[in-house]
């Protein structure tokens, strides 16, 4: 019993593990203070409603929305969005990365073009999208793929560019075909960089999907934003915005949880 005890303690004090009940509690804990400090702010100041409403009645404005069902169906359809242009835009990303990093030819045709791209304001573009593929579906997910795919193009690209010349004269040696040497070489000692830049991609996603919503959708909580701010009707607003950052950090923690999985060979930071 004692050798039992000792070791768990051992275990839970070992540098780089995160006790999963204390990050739970300093996370509720910066949201009660944020919380409380909004609620303080509000009432102390007698702020109006329409410029900011307490918590509570944002808490109301935003059951409202989810028993009337009208939050249910614009949530699944900004998801549905954000997964789309996600797995698109790391699978278009890591082709990209991909061939800029084995082909000089590509790299100096496009890494040129995908730079000026990616300068241009993405809300200044929006138009365009909208005049080229019409207000639906079209023009949503191809702004969310040129937010996208950028971070994983230039992940892949590194994480090909960290291999060693060593593993490479080893792969040749062996008689690797490409397709088996891009398999068990290169993507598993790129997985580092494309996670990195996998977290990136999930929150330009996010900010993708509800910036063609804002401009182009009649669905999703960008939407819903808007309506919120055409209406006056600011615990709307206030409430999309909140499951917006909820969406935002379950998408960012889903990936961090899939790194951890996958990546558990290397040693804790």
């Amino acid at each position: 019993m004692s050798a039992t005890s000792t070791t768990t303690v051992r275990v839970t004090n070992v540098p780089g593990i995160v006790n999963p009940s204390r990050s739970l509690l300093t996370a509720i804990a910066y949201i009660l203070v944020v919380l409380g400090a909004w609620y303080v702010y509000v009432r102390l100041a007698n702020v109006p409603v329409f410029l900011l409403p307490s918590p509570e009645i944002v808490w109301q404005q935003l059951v409202q929305l989810a028993t009337s069902g009208q939050l249910w169906g614009n949530l699944l359809y900004t998801i549905r969005n954000i997964v789309i242009g996600f797995v698109s835009g790391i699978l278009l990303g890591s082709l990209l990365g991909y061939l800029i990093w084995s082909s000089q030819w590509a790299r100096e045709l496009a890494a040129p073009y995908i730079v000026v791209l990616q300068a241009a304001p993405k809300i200044a573009i929006a138009p365009l999208l909208v005049l080229w593929f019409g207000l639906g579906w079209g023009s949503q997910l191809s702004l969310i793929l040129m937010l996208t795919f950028f971070p994983m193009m230039i992940a892949m690209n590194l994480g090909l560019s960290s291999i060693s010349s060593d593993v490479r004269t080893l792969g040749r040696l062996l008689g690797m075909s490409r397709w088996r040497y891009f398999r068990t070489v290169q993507l598993p000692g790129s997985m580092p960089e494309l996670f990195s830049g996998a977290k990136v991609a999930i929150i330009d996603a996010m900010t993708g999907a509800f910036l063609a919503e804002y401009i182009t959708a009649q669905q999703g909580l960008g939407f819903l934003m808007v309506l919120g701010n055409s209406t006056y009707n600011t615990p709307m607003l206030i409430a999309a915005v909140i499951v917006t950052v909820v969406i935002g950090l379950t998408g960012f923690g889903l990936v961090v949880l899939v790194e951890k999985r996958l990546l558990r060979w290397r040693s804790p930071q």
